[in-house]
């Protein structure tokens, strides 16, 4: 349960109330800074193969992981640590961790793995704690009420920011939602971190330099009529002729990686975040 006392931080943090003007100029940095690390988000539906896509990234990864499964990325040979994020209070007190550890401890990137799980913990936390506190003023302790939404949303809104802050590379994974609740009509599909329908996950999307849907499809072969499963992760507008009427949640802030990448037929075997790494530092040509 996450309780008001566990979120406080051994450290306090409060909000600079004044900036002199050389401290503000001492942290000022050059727009082609080479150092910038690179974020990013993958969402989809359960075992498409987020994790295991991100198994692929090089160099040495925390994880922070809110649901079982992320043992498949350590499958495809990843390095690393991982610590698990059940509340608020731990979420809170890994961020406090890396920001003091990530070069002590070599990290290059960061995966936050299972954001939706995640965020349904903290919800739930949030009741039970009120419930706790007062149980005439709820039905039940496993009942989330609006106060609790709206604290899990502006936990995760000052939460992830911090994560993104970091000088590493840091990357999301979360299921897919879907909702017909726009203006014309559409399907929406949208990384499933709930606040005002998608409000509070194109909040989340716009701090990332890419958004990509990962979906796996079976498509008919060229050649005769068999069909395979193809895995292919989209950063632009997916096109597919029976789904006009469907809009997808995703980007590409560099305009660099085009409409999608065909991860591969293996059902057990995803690669692409290398190749992704370097096709936004400029370093990879890409298909």
């Amino acid at each position: 349960m996450a309780t008001t006392a566990g979120r406080r931080s051994s450290r306090v943090r409060t909000e600079r109330t004044e900036v002199s003007l050389s401290d503000f100029e001492r942290e000022i940095i050059s727009l082609s800074a080479a150092s910038e690390s690179i974020n990013g988000m993958i969402y989809g539906d359960s075992n498409v193969g987020k994790t295991v896509l991100m198994g692929s990234l090089p160099g040495r990864t925390f994880w922070l992981v809110g649901e079982p499964g992320f043992r498949a990325a350590a499958r495809q040979g990843a390095k690393g640590m991982c610590h698990r994020i059940g509340d608020t209070a731990t979420a809170w007190a890994a961020v406090d961790w890396l920001e003091h550890n990530y070069e002590k401890r070599q990290i290059d990137n960061v995966v936050l793995d299972g954001l939706s799980t995640m965020e349904k913990r903290f919800r739930l936390g949030y009741a039970a704690e009120a419930f706790d506190i007062d149980p005439s003023k709820r039905q039940h302790r496993n009942l989330p009420d609006r106060p609790d939404y709206f604290n899990t949303q502006n936990f995760l809104l000052g939460w992830i920011p911090r994560l993104v802050d970091l000088p590493v590379n840091f990357f999301i994974t979360a299921h897919a939602y879907r909702t017909d609740k726009t203006e014309n009509g559409e399907l929406l599909v949208f990384p499933g971190i709930q606040g005002k329908v998608s409000e509070t996950a194109n909040s989340i999307a716009g701090l990332m330099d890419f958004t990509g849907y990962l979906e796996a499809r079976q498509v008919k072969a060229r050649r005769g009529g068999d069909t395979a499963l193809i895995r292919r992760l989209w950063f632009s507008q997916p096109f597919h002729a029976a789904e006009d009427d469907v809009r997808y949640v995703v980007g590409d802030k560099f305009n660099c990686l085009g409409p999608y990448w065909n991860l591969g037929k293996d059902a057990t075997v995803l690669s692409g975040m290398p190749e992704i790494l370097g096709r936004i530092n400029g370093e990879e040509e890409g298909e």
